[in-house]
């Protein structure tokens, strides 16, 4: 069963979208907050997380970061999920490491759903050719 953290601070938005995954076979974890974000992430295995950057606490930019920078968390997909789409954070987002970049005003559960499997696949791709390159070199 494939894991996601859902850092999402909007309890209502975060169930409905964890209902979408839990539908497909997900197994979600909501989190409300930065601080417990990073904590969790750490401490557990996940296949991908979606992260708000309007966080109580820590900002979503600084999770990010600090999960960049930690070894347990570093190649974890990270798909950025906000209403906040100005260049300044969407380009430091990716500067940080961030694996997409979603605007909330123009998705919907089922695009996320598929914004995410896409960014999963994408991953295991490039998984397969750093594999195949250490292989070969």
């Amino acid at each position: 069963m494939k894991r996601m953290l859902l850092v999402e601070d909007d309890k209502d938005l975060a169930r409905m979208y964890a209902k979408k995954f839990n539908t497909e076979g997900w197994d979600v974890t909501n989190c409300y907050d930065g601080s417990d974000a990073i904590q969790i992430a750490r401490d557990s295995h996940f296949n991908v997380i979606v992260l708000d950057l309007m966080l109580p606490g820590i900002s979503g930019i600084d999770v990010l970061e600090m999960l960049r920078s930690n070894s347990k968390t570093v190649k974890t997909p990270v798909i950025v999920y906000t209403n906040f789409g100005d260049n300044y954070n969407r380009e430091k987002c990716m500067t940080y490491g961030a694996d997409e970049f979603i605007l909330k005003v123009e998705s919907t559960p089922e695009s996320l759903f598929q914004a995410v499997e896409q960014t999963l696949i994408l991953k295991d791709t490039e998984n397969l050719e750093e594999q195949d390159s250490n292989v070969q070199g």
